[in-house]
């Protein structure tokens, strides 16, 4: 099957050692990440964790805004700066995106828009 009918097959929403992990890998290499702690002994009192392309870019509670489109993820971070996340062709988890993004923002209102 040609790749631009491929679907994407990397999942969106996994939970591992009671920690929310939420992400999205392009074609290139770069990714998003987001995790949060279900419980304490996770650190559920830390806040959202969020990473992108490599670990050092990682940090709780950076993110102040993020867009979700149909093209890709743009967030702000705390520091000002802005990182853009392009959706790969073949991307087509939008609901299940939404749903964990959802669920990881679920305590911190207003961060979170789509515009899909």
């Amino acid at each position: 099957m040609p790749k631009e009918f491929m679907s994407y097959d990397h999942p969106i929403e996994i939970v591992e050692n009671d920690v929310l992990i939420v992400s999205v890998v392009g074609s290139d290499g770069s990714y998003f990440m987001w995790q949060k702690g279900l419980t304490e002994e996770v650190g559920s009192d830390d806040g959202v964790y969020f990473e992108f392309n490599d670990q050092i870019n990682g940090r709780h509670n950076q993110v102040t805004e993020c867009t979700v489109t149909n093209n890709g993820i743009h967030v702000v971070l705390a520091s000002g700066k802005s990182e853009q996340f392009n959706f790969p062709s073949q991307f087509d988890k939008y609901q299940e995106l939404r749903a964990g993004l959802n669920k990881v923002y679920a305590e911190h209102g207003g961060i979170v828009e789509f515009s899909i």
